[in-house]
């Protein structure tokens, strides 16, 4: 008898054990740079096909509850591709996207897109933006040649930031200059005093901490230095303005540059980060390129807990 009551009194412990509900995985709610693509664009690209329906599998598998659909449709009108009629492909691209991004309602949240040099982009955006699904604007500096130095340039990327602020959409801005020259602190600057005022209702996202990826070169740093400083001065322009970690810690990135990043997340503070995985994720999936990150930059869990977490207006 002594010899049950003591297997019993085991066995109790490992019982209760198996009761315990399941650590949640900490995974962020939402990606918040992401792409598809369509017949069209992987003829140009020579990438796969990638449709909503195959996405939203991918977040199913990294535990992700909605993703942010950037639309590629800036990239049929940069000049470098020599492509026929770039308006009607960039408009066909937007509509692509919107259907796509409907028949996945509520996981994908659409971005219309067009390159501003183009005498009809704020048309096509405009209508972009009435379509089904299609929710904020994304912008590719680099894409579409543009430079915020140049007065005619940043002209009518105001127009875009006055457009969006009538529509109450969002903007995701791919600021790093073509190729990288002539970009730096000065970029970040203008940014600041001249394109973000004329929209203050919007959340703004930065992509990639005001770089490309994959990785975070030195002068991304130059960029993410002026937002830092912004942000530690409680600069009223820095009210609404988000950045993506989107690619910024691939597998080859160093503890310096994990310290790096770290460093600049807490400086603008973790609310006004946002993780994003893009089209090719470090490690090569949705799930891995989170794992990297969290890995690679040493932030605490509260405050990678926070990041996870973060949701803007439109995806609430």
């Amino acid at each position: 008898m002594k010899k049950i009551v003591r297997f019993l009194l085991l066995a109790l412990p490992l019982a209760a054990c198996h009761t315990l509900p399941a650590t949640p995985r900490m995974v962020p709610q939402v990606d918040y740079h992401q792409h598809l693509v369509s017949p069209a664009f992987a003829a140009i690209a020579n990438v796969r096909a990638r449709d909503g329906a195959a996405l939203a599998r991918e977040l199913d598998a990294a535990g992700i509850e909605r993703a942010v659909v950037l639309s590629v449709g800036y990239s049929f009108a940069d000049e470098r591709k020599g492509l026929t009629d770039p308006d009607r492909l960039t408009r066909e691209e937007n509509n692509w996207t919107s259907a796509q991004v409907a028949g996945n309602a509520p996981r994908l949240v659409g971005f219309c897109s067009a390159n501003p040099l183009r005498a009809g982009a704020l048309r096509e955006l405009e209508r972009c933006l009435g379509l089904p699904g299609m929710a904020g604007i994304k912008l590719h500096l680099g894409n579409s040649g543009i430079s915020l130095r140049n007065p005619v340039h940043l002209a009518v990327v105001q127009e875009v930031f006055r457009l969006a602020q009538r529509n109450s959409a969002p903007v995701l801005v791919h600021m790093r200059a073509r190729g990288g020259s002539h970009y730096g602190a000065e970029d970040a600057h203008v940014f600041l005093a001249k394109v973000v005022p004329l929209a203050p209702d919007i959340d703004i996202i930065v992509a990639h901490l005001g770089g490309a990826g994959p990785g975070y070169p030195a002068q991304n740093d130059e960029i993410m230095a002026v937002f830092a400083a912004a942000a530690q001065r409680s600069d009223p322009s820095m009210r609404n303005l988000y950045f993506d970690v989107a690619t910024n810690v691939a597998e080859d990135s160093t503890p310096a540059d994990g310290q790096l990043v770290a460093q600049r997340i807490r400086q603008v503070g973790v609310g006004r980060v946002l993780y994003g995985s893009d089209l090719s994720p470090p490690g090569g999936s949705i799930r891995q390129g989170w794992e990297l990150f969290r890995s690679k930059v040493p932030l605490t869990e509260a405050e990678l807990r926070h990041i996870a977490g973060n949701r803007l207006r439109f995806v609430r």
